[in-house]
């Protein structure tokens, strides 16, 4: 099925979606008691809510099959904690609702906004929660633009910060220390860290952009950390050994594991119209990770914390 398609078809069932609804609110508005009168709407609702979320649930099953998501959270939090509540609130919501159409309660064009937004803001939140919703490619491309950027060349290493509308400019003579850093954090979610710290001796030169945004003009004050930590997320993340090597003249030997593959549970095999596909189950590390990757006094991971904290 392309995207037209998709399109379409899930066209057809918010207007189905919308015709079965609003036939239940007509009934309800009108006093019908008979059930027979809302067998066909409620029909109509549950074929709909099937075309609509068959795409997400069928993703959902399966990414939650592959366990492969770099950040995850446990089943019980997950519903404990946000689709029970937002559940209750939603059920509370459409009581309300039905009681105010039912009854015909005086509420004013505010208190229906009300009532309305109790019902149906909690799904919707409890939908994006599940499933998400999709990114288009003009919001990707600003998300990507936004991101920090790394370059360097022989006076030092810059990197480039359009959230905040500056550079961090970093001169290779104030690098004393670089470590590479790898880790889970295991609780209610289960959180990846990866990146370079880089210990200086001295505070590194930001240079604003001429237009900025007006909160950062609003917070104008830059960090005067001599600790900066570039993360996975930043652009030419995975060039950094390269630029060490070449700039720094030290030698890099750091071994990248993926954290989240740690112990193999389980590995199963489907064929499915002449494909093979596997599905493994992973159980992630709960161990700390930091390295040396560069240092000007050949000192230790420890050593090198106690001269800056």
């Amino acid at each position: 099925m392309n995207l037209n398609e998709r399109a379409i078809t899930k066209l057809v069932g918010v207007f189905t979606l919308i015709l079965g609804l609003a036939v239940i609110f007509f009934y309800i508005k009108s006093g019908y008691k008979s059930f027979g009168l809302y067998l066909i709407p409620i029909v109509f609702v549950i074929v709909s809510l099937s075309i609509i979320l068959k795409e997400n649930v069928t993703r959902w099953l399966n990414e939650k099959r592959a366990e492969k998501p770099r950040r995850s959270i446990s089943q019980f939090s997950f519903l404990g904690f946000f689709i029970l509540p937002l559940s209750i609130f939603s059920i509370i919501g459409f009581f309300l609702l039905f009681f105010a159409i039912k009854l015909k309660w005086d509420v004013g064009l505010l208190g229906w906004i009300t009532v309305s937004t109790f019902a149906f803001f909690p799904l919707v939140l409890i939908y994006s929660l599940i499933f998400g919703f999709p990114i288009s490619k003009k919001r990707q491309k600003q998300i990507e633009e936004r991101q920090n950027k790394l370059f360097a060349d022989d006076k030092g290493m810059t990197i480039e910060m359009p959230l905040f509308d500056k550079n961090c400019f970093i001169n290779w003579q104030s690098i004393e220390a670089i470590s590479y850093y790898n880790y889970i954090i295991n609780s209610d979610f289960t959180e990846h860290y990866e990146g370079y710290k880089l210990y200086l001796n001295a505070v590194p030169i930001y240079t604003k952009y001429e237009k900025q945004f007006w909160l950062n003009r609003l917070f104008p004050k830059d960090s005067q950390s001599k600790i900066i930590d570039i993360n996975n997320e930043t652009k030419s993340f995975g060039e950094i050994p390269k630029i060490v090597e070449k700039y720094l003249n030290a030698k890099v030997g750091i071994e990248v594991k993926d954290l989240m593959k740690n112990t193999l549970i389980s590995s199963e095999t489907y064929i499915r119209k002449n494909k093979i596909s596997t599905v493994e189950k992973w159980k992630p590390s709960n161990g700390r990770d930091e390295e040396v990757v560069f240092d000007k006094f050949n000192r230790s991971i420890d050593k090198i914390r106690k001269s800056y904290y």
